[in-house]
């Protein structure tokens, strides 16, 4: 142990040092989902349901966006590492010509395939209430990926602040608009789960539009010259950027398809009201695991920053070592949370203002189970940001499809409807996958670097 603290301790105090404003950040945009389901709880376990579906439906391919212009930090480190001023610039302009383009694809999409959602089988009031949800929030693609952007950029360079406090303004501001717009408060019209969305999209432009007057007007950016060049295209940075952004899209795809997937899985248990029940459940269970969740996001961001940063400065003990604490790091939280999951599995539900017995008995069965998957669940994706940030993408995505397209949901169905486990057997499913993808890609990590 004295061992590993020697080795470790300075490791473990700069990635903790760099991690909390990100994971501030990741919280900040989960939180805003989460909120929505809080306020809209009091509506009806429906409306949780209905807002399930939607969310699933839209993060199921904005994830590839976000796995894109994720690539930007760990790039942007390397070249900071060796002082390439240029390059840095370059992956900020660049990173953004992919972050509109991806941002217009993804709005077009969702707005027309919002009036397909009855393809998928679902309760009919779910896919009522969810496709008008869909068409306003697919307005907040394109700022919520230029947000991350620059986000990214200034994460590269462990400056991770200040998105931290951006994300907070936008998750107040959110808030502030779901309270007016959801029940219709000071004689603005009574929007429900419309207003939801609504009050999202407008909290997304707030951050995009803080975020870029950060990084373009802060002191400390001037000498990256970043007003020049903007309408210069550089083939050879963009397809770098979409070389490792696209194969950790297809990550986050395979992951988050996989949950997107399950959900539709659940809405075909039972009648529609069953149906209803256990999606409302699901999606609780996950919103918290998502919270939770998100602090390992933070730390895999650290992870994938200090990794690139040794990469570029050729330290090999350095990569392992920043990876390995990471790891620690990450353990010990979800091991943490873990316990709380047990102990809270009966009142964590309920601030969901959901007052059905039946949502709130399946979530606490869900609250067990996902107190397992936590530990898997933290250390795949902080193996995965080890790995991007040496740049090694190909084999994370291999192994996410593996673990989720290959076992997690062949399993879920098998589970869940042909032995008639329900939403349960689909979560059991989810521990097996995560505990393939964790294994894997920790040992694909401790290979590379040993």
């Amino acid at each position: 142990m004295t061992t590993f603290l020697e080795k470790y301790s300075s490791h473990i105090s700069i990635t903790l040092k760099l991690a909390f404003p990100v994971v501030i950040g990741q919280l900040g945009q989960v939180l805003m989902g989460t909120l929505d389901i809080m306020m809209i709880g009091k509506l009806g376990y429906q409306y949780v349901s209905a807002a399930g579906l939607a969310n699933n439906m839209f993060f199921l391919f904005m994830v590839l966006g976000f796995g894109i212009v994720s690539a930007i930090a760990p790039l942007v480190a390397e070249a900071a590492a060796k002082n390439d001023l240029e390059k840095c610039r370059e992956y900020l302009q660049q990173g953004t010509r992919v972050a509109i383009i991806a941002g217009i694809f993804f709005n077009i999409f969702w707005f027309l395939g919002a009036d397909y959602l009855y393809l998928l089988d679902q309760p009919k009031q779910d896919i009522a209430l969810a496709a008008g949800f869909l068409k306003i929030i697919s307005f907040s693609t394109i700022p919520m990926l230029v947000f991350l952007n620059f986000k990214q950029f200034s994460d590269g360079l462990s400056d991770t602040r200040p998105a931290a406090i951006i994300t907070v303004i936008g998750l107040i501001t959110n808030v502030f608009l779901n309270y007016l717009l959801i029940e219709g408060k000071f004689g603005l019209p009574r929007m429900e789960l419309n207003g939801a969305a609504l009050g999202t999209t407008i909290a997304r432009f707030v951050q995009m539009f803080l975020m870029i007057g950060w990084v373009m007007y802060g002191k400390r950016y001037k000498i990256y010259g970043l007003w020049k060049k903007w309408g210069e295209y550089i083939s050879e940075t963009f397809r770098k950027i979409l070389a490792i952004g696209i194969p950790s899209g297809l990550q986050y795809f395979f992951e988050i398809g996989a949950f997107s997937g399950a959900s539709i899985m659940i809405g075909w248990m039972g009648d529609e009201d069953t149906a209803q029940v256990y999606r409302s459940s699901h999606q609780i269970v996950i919103n918290i695991a998502a919270l939770t969740y998100m602090v390992a996001m933070g730390i895999s961001s650290a992870a994938a920053i200090r990794v690139g940063d040794a990469l570029g400065a050729k330290d090999k003990e350095g990569m392992r070592r920043a990876g390995f604490s990471a790891l620690f790091l990450v353990i010990a939280w979800m091991s943490f949370t873990a316990i709380l999951f047990v102990l809270g599995r009966n009142y964590l539900p309920t601030l969901y203002d959901v007052t059905d017995p039946r949502v709130l008995a399946t979530s606490a069965k869900l609250m067990i189970i996902g107190a397992f998957f936590q530990l898997f669940d933290g250390t795949q994706v902080v193996s995965q940001g080890g790995l991007r940030g040496l740049q090694d993408v190909n084999f994370p995505t291999i192994t996410t499809f593996f673990a989720y397209w290959v076992s997690a949901l062949p399993f879920g169905y098998l589970f869940g409807i042909y032995f008639q486990m329900g939403v349960e057997g689909v979560w059991y499913s989810f521990v097996l996958g995560l505990g393939i993808s964790a294994v894997l890609n920790t040992l694909r990590f401790w290979y590379l670097t040993k």
